[in-house]
């Protein structure tokens, strides 16, 4: 038996146990459209979805970037991993055990590092939870920070007792585990010095992080007695499995309901994320105590159609809004802002009873926001403070896409600068060609052409009915109408009924297995409809393409006699004419010929 085989065996084991649109959907907002489920695709930005999955043949396609596949496919592209690598974490995922002749092949080094990383970040939060449980002064500040026991217990918040004898007994339970001291020395969560060990999170409370699936990745701790002047808040290190700058906290909770809710709250930490999820706003995320990025923006953009910053009301905060109004334009997701009052977090803001909803009804898109505080001031500006400010707007609004909403931006530039529209509207337009000429000089696309993957819509239909209905294939005038189509399309086919007989899912996973790339594509193309159509009559699809190929079938049917004259066989011969003049007879009926 070949690799490739072996794979496949692998692959379709766990394609026949997982379900496409419940991985997806862990990524992706998926809307239902007709037999399809719809949504934004997360291989490459666009404003309208045309991301599409089909769950009844287990594939999706994307009709923007042509990306496409099956569930091992999405999870190699989504998680840059190989197949393999991919089959293993779905197995993981969704706790599929294998057979031992298909677990041997997915035992590859790196996805078994990747695990037991995973699994000594959770031994770790479930030991630290426990100490922090029996620890009355942490708990007691937690109180006092308005967290509830049930907030400490959904969120698994821990402590690091401090000094060698715990660090020896909180060793001592790692290794029940199988986990030793140098597999903590080797994510850096201990560190080691003159033979002693040692970790910046002791005496801190530790909020555990998990990843979007809910895997613990890494910690954040903040210190909280009084006396200790270390830095207020410390994270994991980052590392192969630990990126702060594509992580969120508290993203593996609140997916479910910014699916939902179609919208998110994003605040700056750990304990106003808890604050906002007691309050009911279980919708919100925050960054590791980092600035928010462009990766956080686009993962959020696969769930959420709109998100409320809501940062502190300070300068700080003021600063991080205008940055991610520098953002917006790269990612297909509405940012609003949302204003606390002075010295307030959003966890003060909740505990003494401000009322949310309110600044929700007052929240101002983030472009209006930056103009505003672009504004400011404006006519005590340096002439090159103003020219500087003005264009930077002015860059914003060249990467908006709608016309209309350009329009607006303009007008409220001019309003804000107290300058003429016309002249704004001149300085865009020169700012549009500067950028259009750059981009003419290095013109590089990685998508491959229309015409090499999409054939004729009549042909599109009529692989479609064939995939959907193998019983066709054994009609004679499809199978005759099969040889004159392009080659490609003949491979398919022959492929296709190659297959034993089966149910028609299992048989369409093991015909789209022994596809090529190219060949993926084009049944991708074949069977995932980017608009709703309504299916043509078979009937009609067939008289249209024999009309189609009618010269094409005149000229070999008059080849295939000579040929059969030449040998004297008569049986071929009344074969081809009683074929020939059947189809002819058909076609004229119609007046198509």
């Amino acid at each position: 038996m070949t690799i490739m085989t072996e794979n496949n065996n692998l692959f379709n084991y766990l394609k026949e146990r997982v379900q496409i649109l419940s991985v997806i959907g862990e990524h992706v907002l998926l809307k239902k459209a007709g037999f399809y489920w719809k949504g934004r695709c997360p291989f490459h930005d666009e404003k309208t979805g045309s991301f599409t999955v089909s769950p009844h043949r287990e594939i999706f396609y994307c009709f923007g970037c042509h990306a496409g596949g099956d569930v091992i496919t999405f999870i190699s592209k989504i998680e840059n991993c190989t197949p393999l690598e991919a089959a293993k974490s779905l197995a993981d995922r969704f706790n599929i055990s294998l057979p031992q002749e298909l677990s041997l092949m997915v035992s590859t080094e790196s996805a078994d590092e990747k695990k037991r990383y995973f699994n000594i970040c959770q031994v770790i939060a479930e030991i630290l939870h426990k100490n922090l449980l029996s620890y009355k002064p942490a708990t007691d500040y937690l109180k006092n920070r308005m967290v509830t026991n049930q907030s400490i217990n959904e969120f698994s918040l821990g402590y690091l007792p401090s000094g060698q004898q715990n660090i020896k007994s909180f060793l001592q339970e790692l290794r029940t585990h199988n986990i030793l001291a140098k597999d903590l020395l080797d994510i850096h969560f201990l560190e080691e010095s003159k033979g002693f060990f040692h970790s910046s999170f002791e005496k801190r409370i530790v909020f555990p992080i998990k990843d979007h699936l809910g895997r613990f990745c890494g910690f954040g701790g903040r210190v909280f007695e009084q006396g200790d002047d270390r830095s207020k808040y410390y994270n994991s290190r980052e590392n192969s499995f630990f990126q702060k700058g594509s992580l969120l906290f508290g993203l593996d909770k609140a997916k479910k309901d910014i699916h939902k809710l179609k919208y998110a709250f994003l605040v700056e930490g750990y304990t106003d994320v808890i604050a906002m999820h007691q309050y009911g706003y279980t919708n919100t995320i925050a960054t590791l105590g980092t600035a928010c990025t462009l990766e956080h923006l686009k993962q959020l953009s696969y769930h959420a159609e709109k998100l409320y910053i809501l940062y502190d009301g300070d300068s700080a905060g003021h600063s991080a809004m205008l940055r991610l109004a520098e953002l917006c334009w790269q990612t297909n997701i509405d940012l609003y802002t949302l204003f606390l009052p002075p010295k307030q977090d959003p966890a003060d803001f909740l505990h003494q009873g401000g009322d949310l909803q309110l600044l929700i009804n007052q929240a101002q898109d983030i472009i209006s926001f930056f103009f505003k505080e672009a504004g400011t001031n404006f006519g005590q500006q340096s002439l090159q403070q103003k020219l500087e400010r003005m264009r930077k707007c002015l860059s914003i609004i060249k990467n908006v896409q709608d016309p209309f909403k350009q329009e607006i931006l303009l007008q409220q530039a001019s309003s804000i600068f107290n300058f003429p529209t016309h002249t704004l509207k001149q300085e865009l337009n020169r700012l549009k060609h500067k950028t259009a000429s750059l981009n003419t000089l290095n013109i590089k696309t990685e998508m491959p052409l229309e015409s090499e993957i999409i054939t004729c819509l009549l042909e599109k239909n009529f692989i479609y009915a064939i995939l959907s209905n193998l019983e066709l294939l054994n009609r004679k005038e499809v199978a005759n109408l099969i040889n004159y189509m392009p080659s490609f399309i003949k491979n398919i086919i022959n492929k296709l009924q190659s297959i034993p007989a089966c149910d028609e899912k299992t048989r369409f996973m093991l015909f789209f297995d022994t596809l090529n790339e190219s060949e993926k594509k084009s049944v991708q193309q074949f069977l995932v409809r980017e608009e709703e159509q309504e299916a043509q009559e078979f009937e009609i699809v067939l008289t249209q393409l024999e009309k189609k190929y009618w010269k094409m079938i005149t000229q070999k049917t008059k080849l295939l006699l000579e040929e059969a004259q030449k040998t004297g066989d008569a049986s071929s011969i009344n074969d081809l004419v009683s074929t020939f003049l059947e189809l002819k007879k058909k076609l004229l009926s119609r007046g198509l010929i």
